[in-house]
């Protein structure tokens, strides 16, 4: 079996790094070449949660998508949700028929993004509570733990869904197969919901949200208005999702958010996708949004001043 994790950055660096420990082929593949450099000439090192630093090595680490090789036989897509669809039309050559698309990307709409360019029904959907933060080229932070919950758009697993558990398990991952995929993937929106824009605005780490009374109380309002505009689309929230969130923060107190980092490297953000998808949901059921469409324009702010 041959493994693409496409997009190596934190988050996918840190899956490749924990894939890597079964036995089957894994490509890691990026467009930061400085990173993929440090990758082949020193290999991965992640700081751990204990504090310790583990390092690791790759067969096959490249940046550009003719150098893949081998045909692949699964593509863990980790790119940001705006790159979706050119990355995945870069490495459409390396597949085939039976090549399976498993998305673990943030914000919603990931897997229709994908199943314009494939065919539908090789697409998977994912998500993950692993956390991870890009400290350089070749180093990442290990942010926090969580499972890996893997499922058909809709109805119950499949044998291939199963497949892919099974990978991840192989690799020492917490993972799960799922047959409600739609309410995971809304119930980690919610929580980037609460967290990621707000962290990226401030400097602050996740630990903030639960720690900071005007975060707590911002946090709240941006993911209760992402609630009932899920309610009002036929999703099942938990009522408790607010004090979800906050136990993520908690859980994850020590990391910077992927939104936090995209500022923080100048880098465009994923905001259309998570905040301000609930901004364009609730326009579309007359449902009022007001500090999820705060939230994002101060990022768009942001992202005009740095591309500026």
């Amino acid at each position: 079996m041959h493994v693409l994790i496409l997009g190596a950055g934190a988050l996918g660096s840190l899956l490749g790094a924990r894939l890597s420990r079964a036995d089957f082929k894994l490509t890691l593949l990026t467009t930061n070449r400085e990173h993929i450099r440090a990758i082949v000439e020193g290999g991965l090192r992640i700081e751990e949660l204990d504090g310790g630093l583990e390092r690791f090595r790759f067969a096959s680490a490249v940046s550009d998508p003719a150098d893949i090789g081998e045909a692949v036989d699964v593509v863990l897509v980790t790119v940001k949700t705006y790159d979706t669809q050119a990355a995945v039309s870069s490495v459409r050559n390396h597949c085939h028929a039976s090549t399976i698309f498993l998305t673990l990307q943030n914000g919603i709409g990931n897997g229709d993004r994908i199943a314009e360019l494939v065919v539908p029904a090789s697409v998977l959907m994912g998500t993950t509570a692993q956390g991870a933060t890009y400290l350089e080229p070749g180093r990442i932070r290990h942010g926090g733990n969580g499972p890996t919950f893997i499922g058909e758009s809709s109805g119950p697993p499949s044998e291939r869904v199963h497949s892919l558990v099974d990978l991840f398990v192989r690799a020492r991952l917490v993972a799960e197969a799922s047959s409600n995929m739609e309410m995971l993937i809304w119930k980690k929106l919610l929580v980037n919901v609460g967290i990621n824009a707000i962290t990226a605005l401030t400097g602050i780490r996740n630990g903030g949200i639960a720690d900071l009374e005007a975060a707590r109380d911002l946090s709240r309002g941006a993911v209760e208005e992402a609630m009932v505009v899920a309610q009002a689309k036929g999703v099942p929230v938990a009522i408790d999702m607010v004090e979800q969130v906050l136990t993520v923060a908690r859980a994850t107190a020590k990391n910077r958010s992927s939104m936090g980092q995209d500022v923080d490297f100048g880098q465009r953000t994923e905001i259309d996708a998570i905040n301000g998808a609930i901004v364009s949901f609730g326009q579309e059921l007359g449902i009022a949004t007001p500090v999820n469409r705060t939230l994002t324009q101060l990022i768009r702010i942001v992202e005009e001043r740095q591309s500026g």
